[in-house]
């Protein structure tokens, strides 16, 4: 019985470990990167800020242009939306 136990205890102990290294990664990106929505991000030649994508919409039908609609955010408040176009 006392083997169980403490291959619980063992076992236990990893699992918190990494949900606790998990946690401190995620801190760390958050206070590196900013705040970010998702991990999925945009790169765009020429863009100096980082974007992060929220949500991205399609529109597709037969014999027709297919139509996106990506929503995104960054933390330079300085964007503007001719630097996207």
């Amino acid at each position: 019985m006392k083997y169980i136990e403490d291959s619980m205890d063992k076992g236990l102990t990893n699992l918190m470990d990494q949900l606790g290294n998990g946690l401190n990664r995620g801190l760390k990106q958050v206070l590196v990167n900013g705040a970010g929505h998702n991990r999925y991000t945009l790169n765009i030649d020429g863009l100096p800020a980082e974007v992060s994508i929220l949500q991205v919409e399609s529109n597709e039908q037969l014999n027709q242009p297919w139509h996106y609609t990506i929503t995104f955010t960054s933390s330079d408040k300085q964007l503007s939306v001719e630097s996207f176009l």
